[in-house]
């Protein structure tokens, strides 16, 4: 609230919104229902994007917001990129092997389709 009251115009806050927490989704066990609206009713400049469209993103970023605070609500997969950790939850804590190291460098590297 202060944020808004002080009028920061230089802050901005990234919500990294995957919807997944260390022991499930995020909406089973607390609905944090629309993120930007809440920013909103602060008094933030609250935008929602892909988190992983980096145009988007630095269209949201480098957007004036004269006066108000910015919260960047970034809609992203966990784990993007990389078959068996996309969207399981369970490597929210887990370590990676060497050959999970391994096999996730190598999907990464993969040229894009």
């Amino acid at each position: 609230m202060l944020a808004a009251q002080l009028r920061l115009d230089n802050l901005v806050a990234i919500v990294d919104y995957n919807g997944l927490q260390s022991d499930g989704e995020s909406s089973q066990i607390i609905d944090l229902g629309d993120l930007a609206a809440k920013f909103a009713a602060f008094g933030w400049n609250a935008v929602t994007v892909d988190g992983h469209d980096i145009p988007a993103l630095h269209a949201a970023l480098t957007a004036p917001s004269p006066d108000r605070p910015r919260a960047l609500i970034a809609r992203t997969v966990k784990g993007k990129g990389i078959s068996f950790m996309e969207n399981n939850n369970e490597w929210h804590h887990n370590r990676l092997t060497k050959a999970s190291y391994d096999s996730a460098v190598e999907e990464l590297s993969a040229p894009c389709r």
